[in-house]
């Protein structure tokens, strides 16, 4: 019995040590949480815009299909793909062949939102 629960006792150790070299942030006080939720607004906020060309408009559904470089703050590599507006009316105002800076949010189950766009003069 005793060599069972020094055993966890080392387990449990080893994976709290794993933890805080992996993640210092998990050595602060538990009852400290000033930091919490607010670095995680401020990241979708501060994420870069990436470079993008319209290549469809559906200003009916307030959507845009974009050939898009990569989007760091989401770990996609570049691709071609249908985005929703989160100010629909902009689809009204933009046209296929439009270079833009955007920034793309995931707003939960895997709906991507352009949160920001703006077109590109050459």
């Amino acid at each position: 019995m005793t060599i069972g629960f020094t055993l966890r006792a080392a387990t449990s150790a080893s994976a709290w040590g794993l933890l805080l070299a992996t993640n210092p942030a998990a050595a602060q006080n538990p009852a400290d949480h000033s930091s919490h939720a607010a670095p995680i607004a401020s990241v979708a906020a501060g994420a870069p815009l990436t470079e993008g060309v319209i290549t469809r408009v559906d200003a009916r559904s307030g959507k845009l299909t974009i050939r898009h470089g990569e989007i760091a703050n989401l770990g996609m590599p570049p691709m071609t793909m249908v985005f929703g507006l989160k100010d629909p009316v902009q689809a009204q105002t933009l046209l296929p062949g439009t270079k833009v800076v955007f920034r793309v949010e995931d707003t939960g189950g895997g709906n991507l939102l352009i949160t920001h766009i703006e077109a590109v003069t050459p």
